[in-house]
């Protein structure tokens, strides 16, 4: 007989109808189902217990239903609808662009579609193609204006929203009960846009078009065009939040970059991100680099400025964060350094033309000779955008 310490909640015979059940409910919450999603559904399980993920789900449910949801559940979108997609849970701008990347299988197809989204994400995606509209406060949308509502996940904030200001629309989710496992944000929101939307694009096809998706004004191209260098030239992004995430040897990488004689990497460097990499530029502005000229546009741009100043340059070299995937929006090729908790395979997709460096530890830990070498690897070839 088990000990009572071995005993385990939520464990009925897998044959049971309870058993069957609770089947049902880890794989709706731990698999992405679709093929060509990476997803690492089997480490999340041996992390987090049956009865948190159960816990988890019936709180969902119980919102729903508590709010007359659930009958209107829809598990496509109908053709010629007025859709509103509620994007208000994850704040970050990482998160965000991969997430809504798949609104690009939806250019030219005649989908009408807006976006409700936080106000720190309006930034992000306010010059969009796709989107008609982008709002920032629910009081600056007309429900009467839409047939249908697209929620991203079921997060408390955005079933708060539906219940209140959208009580009678049909919804879907795009990605339904899932949550918590690692997977590949961006391949995911293609793939699920696909299903929901009803495209019938093949998985390979899903997989070639798979990519962060941002757009960028005019008026905005126009706002940088005198910052953008004459002469071939590097962005690197410095700074993070994140000191794992951080790298910290980015005078070091610059000083093998000045002494490098390689024809293919550019002797120009264009430093960019916001004002916590305001302490690296400091002691980058404290070394000499005798043939590398390096500019600061370090909290000076909004995002979608240092977006074209990144699809500008001849390359992109940065830290897993939110501007790596700004630059992988564009048609830069790129280096990205990734921590041993970030397994590449859940962030990048071969559209993003990036070539990964994954680290045993923190991203410090990578020698900044690896990063010129891979830097020399990439050379001036560029992806199709």
């Amino acid at each position: 007989m088990p000990t009572q310490g071995s005993m385990t909640p939520l464990s009925p015979s897998a044959g049971s109808l309870p058993g069957r059940w609770l089947g049902s409910v880890i794989s709706r919450c731990t698999k992405a189902h679709y093929p060509e999603v990476a997803c690492d559904g089997q480490s999340y399980r041996r992390q987090v217990s049956s009865f948190k993920i159960v816990k988890k789900y019936l709180h969902k449910r119980l919102a729903l239903a508590l709010g007359g949801q659930g009958a209107l559940v829809r598990q496509h979108v109908p053709p010629g609808s007025r859709v509103l997609w509620l994007f208000t849970g994850k704040r970050n701008f990482g998160d965000a662009n991969l997430e809504l990347s798949g609104r690009a299988l939806l250019k030219g197809r005649g989908v009408r579609i807006d976006l409700l989204t936080l106000p720190n994400l309006h930034a992000l995606f306010k010059e969009d193609d796709v989107f008609e509209n982008v709002f920032q406060d629910v009081r600056e949308v007309r429900p009467g204006d839409y047939d249908f509502i697209l929620l991203s996940e079921y997060n408390h904030r955005s079933i708060r929203l539906k219940r209140r200001f959208f009580r009678c629309l049909p919804f879907a989710c795009l990605f339904g009960y899932f949550d918590g496992p690692a997977r590949n944000q961006s391949c995911f929101s293609h793939a699920a846009i696909n299903d929901i939307f009803r495209l019938q694009l093949t998985s390979e096809q899903v997989l070639a078009a798979a990519k962060p998706y941002l757009c960028t004004s005019e008026a905005t191209k126009a706002s940088v065009a005198s910052l953008i260098p004459q002469e071939p030239y590097v962005t690197v992004s410095i700074g993070g939040i994140d000191p794992f995430r951080s790298y910290r040897h980015w005078p070091e990488f610059l000083r093998l970059l000045d002494e490098c004689d390689s024809a293919g990497v550019p002797k120009t460097v264009v430093l960019v991100g916001s004002d916590n990499g305001l302490d690296m530029l400091e002691k980058i502005q404290a070394e000499h680099y005798p043939r590398l000229r390096v500019r600061s546009l370090i909290g000076q741009l909004s995002i979608l400025q240092t977006r074209e100043v990144i699809a500008q340059a001849r390359a992109f070299v940065g830290c897993d964060g939110g501007l790596m995937h700004v630059a992988h929006s564009t048609g830069t090729r790129s280096v990205s350094l990734f921590a041993v908790t970030e397994p590449w395979q859940y962030w990048l997709t071969e559209r993003c033309g990036s070539l990964p460096i994954q680290s045993g530890s923190d991203v410090s830990a990578i020698e900044p000779v690896r990063i010129l070498e891979s830097l020399q690897e990439i050379g001036s070839a560029a992806v199709p955008a």
